[in-house]
């Protein structure tokens, strides 16, 4: 065996994946993680130092203190960044010219899109399933199947990404943020949001403005 041989591995379900967005991606992040047919590739000496170096950089913030108040900001960024890397190495080898989606992967991919376009204003998985003409229970099943985690569970991640988007523009009122969110008042969101987050959006807010 070659002593230039290097073996880097990260590994991770595609649940932590969408769960960690640093926003609701566009789609076409998604549809490289959920083809169950994902080729190998062959990358050049520039693609192969950059996603290395990507690697340690996520190696050296998982060693880093945990007195690090931003480890887990900084990580989830470079987390991220890795992945869209990863992802778009992919698309520049052409390799999704040959992607061939299962049925279930289609309708996966077209919820997530209408998702992205209503998360603000729906929240129901009814409302979706609707549209693409299954019942709640079949898209649940299959979103499950194909991602891991529940329609349920992807509709409040892009909410909860929503609102971070939101409570960083200061001249926004919580009052306002839960009224485009479309929830009943303040508290059914803070509740919501705490849920998630395990921070009040104030805390969140403040949070923010502290860094």
């Amino acid at each position: 065996m070659s002593n230039q041989l290097q073996i880097c591995q990260l590994s991770f379900s595609s649940e932590f994946a969408f769960a960690n967005s640093i926003r609701w991606p566009h789609i076409g992040y998604f549809e490289f993680f959920i083809a169950k047919n994902t080729s190998k590739i062959f990358l050049k000496n520039k693609e192969i130092g950059l996603l290395v170096d990507l690697l340690k950089l996520i190696n050296s913030k998982v060693r880093s203190s945990n007195k690090n108040i931003l480890k887990k900001e900084t990580l989830l960024l470079s987390f991220n960044l890795f992945l869209y890397e990863l992802a778009g190495t992919y698309y520049r080898s052409s390799w999704y010219d040959n992607v061939k989606h299962t049925g279930n992967e289609k309708i996966v991919i077209h919820f997530f899109r209408l998702v992205e376009l209503h998360c603000r204003k729906e929240h129901s998985v009814k409302f979706y399933a609707n549209i693409l003409n299954v019942t709640a229970g079949h898209l649940t099943k299959t979103v499950k199947q194909v991602t891991e985690i529940t329609a349920k569970q992807c509709i409040e991640n892009a909410i909860i990404l929503e609102a971070k988007i939101l409570l960083q523009n200061n001249d926004l009122t919580i009052l306002y943020i839960s009224e485009e969110l479309k929830f009943a008042n303040t508290s059914f969101f803070s509740t919501f949001f705490k849920k998630h987050t395990y921070l009040s959006p104030s805390e969140y807010r403040l949070r923010l403005n502290s860094n």
